[in-house]
């Protein structure tokens, strides 16, 4: 089973995702001479920073390191430019295909809200799996209120980069159905769950294979590795079979490790609590969309597993790196929801003119989400929902 670490897209996340060579490298410099941290943070400009390296570097600048800082100085006024985005930039991640099976055509999805959830609860999820794949169909009942207008595509657009992988493997592109859903209030295997029972909770489904059976636990149900390991994660009980993905409400157990950016993320450095939609030591949080930070954080982590549930149903699809532990095309760009994200900071998203939430993309009955960006499948950029 392929997990979603916890802290993904979190600032603390992202700032492990460095490269660790390059980052030394960084941090000597800025120690050498803080002063130039400034010019280092604010502008992007090639010729500076090969400058600033340079100059960093003498042991004994002397009058020559004199110089060089009247250099920095006039490249500074020539060339500087506003740097929107982190100190050090990532290289693309790319995405290698391993010539294993993806999930195309007809993908039936059906959800298991193990716990408690409110009829509203269940319509955030609801909505969104609608909003995947609404080309060609009419609204569509799910038993939470009536269908709205025909939805705005944006939810569907960041989807299509998830069927441009599934074309790169020569299939057919993926279109989501909701199949069902299914309610277990008491809590039949009890409110602590092992990895396995929440396998078997997923076969109760009977999904048939091809389709993804979503098991969603309420946030008085602890689930193994949730928050100190997962935030959720994706896997399949054999290869060519259904794919199951499980994600928890995280607004008790663990907000700042699985709800960034509606909480402050968790840990020494970004330990302090602020009001939505500002800015602090936990990094700047915004105001969940649907107004429910357990709910909105689970989607944010729900459309990532299913990207790589569809993608990397079995371990032999799409993601670099280690089989064992993959990095999929969700998780490649961790904390990026907007443009000029960085650790702590989301990004420039679109805020609601009523409630000053954040969102990215709109679905079914004018319902706002956040979703992570994805990996471009062909210059494995990533790709930001604007």
């Amino acid at each position: 089973m392929h997990a979603l670490p916890c802290l993904l897209g979190s600032p603390r996340s992202t700032a492990r995702a460095s490269n660790n060579d390059t980052q030394h490298v960084t941090n000597a410099i800025i120690h050498t001479h803080p002063i130039y941290t400034y010019i280092l943070s604010l502008h992007c400009n090639p010729c500076l920073s090969l400058t600033v390296a340079y100059c960093s570097a003498m042991e004994n600048p002397g009058s020559f390191g004199a110089g060089c800082r009247l250099l920095l100085a006039l490249l500074v006024i020539a060339f500087a430019r506003p740097c929107h985005s982190s100190l050090y930039h990532l290289p693309p991640p790319v995405m290698i295909y391993h010539a294993g099976a993806v999930l195309d055509g007809a993908v039936p999805v059906s959800v298991l809200y193990y716990g408690a959830f409110s009829p509203h609860q269940k319509a955030i999820v609801a909505d969104f799996l609608l909003s995947l794949s609404p080309r060609g169909r009419q609204p569509q009942h799910h038993g939470f209120g009536a269908p709205g207008p025909a939805p705005a595509p944006s939810v569907a657009r960041w989807w299509e980069t998830v069927d441009r992988y599934v074309r790169k493997a020569d299939r057919d592109p993926p279109r989501v159905l909701l199949a069902s859903q299914v309610h277990d209030e008491a809590c039949s295997l009890g409110k602590t769950l092992s990895r396995l029972q929440v396998e078997r909770l997923a076969v109760r489904l009977g999904v048939a294979p091809g389709g993804v059976a979503v098991v969603l636990t309420a946030a008085d149900v602890a689930v193994e590795g949730q928050c100190s390991s997962a935030c959720g994660a994706h896997g399949a009980s054999a290869p060519g079979g259904a794919a199951h993905v499980w994600v928890g409400n995280a607004a008790v157990q663990c907000p700042g490790r699985c709800a960034w950016p509606f909480h402050p993320a968790e840990g020494a450095a970004y330990g302090a609590r602020h009001a939505p939609g500002r800015r602090g030591r936990g990094g700047e949080t915004l105001r969940a969309p649907n107004g429910d930070v357990g709910v909105d954080g689970m989607l944010v982590n729900l459309a990532a597993m299913l990207a790589g549930a569809v993608t990397n149903p079995y371990g032999h699809g799409f993601f670099q790196g280690d089989p064992g532990a993959p990095v999929e095309v969700a998780a490649a760009c961790p904390g990026v929801y907007g443009r000029g994200a960085y650790p702590g900071y989301p990004g420039a998203v679109r805020l609601d003119t009523v409630t000053g939430a954040g969102y990215n993309v709109v679905g079914r009955n004018g319902r706002k989400y956040l979703v992570p960006a994805l990996v471009d499948p062909d210059n494995y950029s990533c790709i930001i929902m604007s």
